[in-house]
């Protein structure tokens, strides 16, 4: 099976374009754990996001140098309301494929449908 790739990061656009884009199939959606008495929620952290969540999944199409691997990734909430587990999602990456900017539910869950709907649509902004 694939490997491991370290955790992304998140980073909203700024105008910046995407780079790369990833077709994953959603793993796992969970709350970020706040730490010990909820320090890591503190606003004061660089790296706090509002209503934190993450993401593992398995990348299905993309560049083949992450094709079959793991990817984890902690998002806002609010960017991930419509993810589903065990469906495709769109990431879109920039700054040698580190740091995502788009995340998108695909449209349906047919891996040829899924790969066209990447290619041609996910994370156009």
């Amino acid at each position: 099976m694939g490997s491991k790739v370290p955790a992304l990061k998140w980073e909203w656009p700024a105008g910046r374009p995407v780079e790369t884009k990833l077709l994953v199939q959603v793993r796992s959606i969970s709350k970020a754990s706040k730490g010990f008495l909820g320090i890591g929620a503190s606003p004061s952290f660089a790296d706090s996001l509002p209503d934190a969540t993450d993401i593992v999944a398995s990348v299905v199409a993309g560049p083949s140098a992450l094709v079959g691997s793991t990817v984890s990734l902690r998002v806002p909430g609010a960017e991930v309301k419509s993810l589903v587990q065990d469906r495709f999602a769109a990431l879109g990456l920039v700054s040698d494929n580190t740091i995502c900017t788009c995340i998108a539910e695909a449209p349906t869950n047919n891996l040829a449908d899924a790969q066209t709907w990447l290619r041609d649509k996910a994370c156009a902004r």
